[in-house]
């Protein structure tokens, strides 16, 4: 009976302690790229927001990218991220990237989030830079919503196993009248 109730124990423990294995602690700042054009209305009012969004977080820095000045990145970047039209403003954070004001407003928070808790960040700009292999960076973090799904499975899982740990113990008790 005791060895049943500290597999329990033990059992709901794992998804806290998975967790915090996950936690990043190697990255002290996480890079955010912004691409745009000086002609652009909406590059400049996507640039107001990101600032005004990112005040006060020192562990973003932000790096402005002037596409008619790096066209050849910005190329290597669309064939990459297989951007079909124009990709202004276009913001990359590791393998994340947003194409618009209002996909960049309603997604970029939820995306730097996601880099707090993990310990794998790539960052597919620089890679793409310096001409190095990106498909591991490519099969990483695909969903930013998605990105907690391992310790969800992990929770459900001990959940099922509890119940099913009180239906054996309870099957076990004599009924007393």
């Amino acid at each position: 009976m005791k060895k049943i109730i500290y597999l329990l124990i033990i059992t709901m423990l794992i998804p806290f302690t998975a967790k915090a294995l996950a936690t990043n602690s190697s990255y002290d700042s996480t890079q955010l790229y912004f691409f745009y054009q000086e002609e652009c209305k909406d590059c400049d009012k996507t640039k107001k927001w990101v600032e005004e969004e990112l005040k006060g977080k020192n562990n973003i820095r932000i790096e402005y990218i002037k596409i008619e000045e790096n066209k050849e990145l910005n190329k290597k970047v669309k064939n990459t991220l297989k951007l079909k039209k124009d990709n202004e403003p276009l913001v990359v954070i590791g393998t994340n990237y947003f194409v618009g004001f209002n996909k960049i407003k309603n997604n970029l928070t939820k995306a730097i989030k996601s880099y707090e808790d993990k310990d794998d960040y790539c960052d597919i700009i620089s890679k793409i830079r310096n001409n190095e292999d990106i498909k591991k960076c490519l099969n990483q973090n695909k969903n930013i919503y998605n990105q907690s799904m391992p310790i969800k499975i992990v929770t459900m899982i001990c959940a099922l196993s509890a119940i099913i740990v009180l239906i054996i113990i309870k099957k076990k008790k004599p009924i007393s009248k």
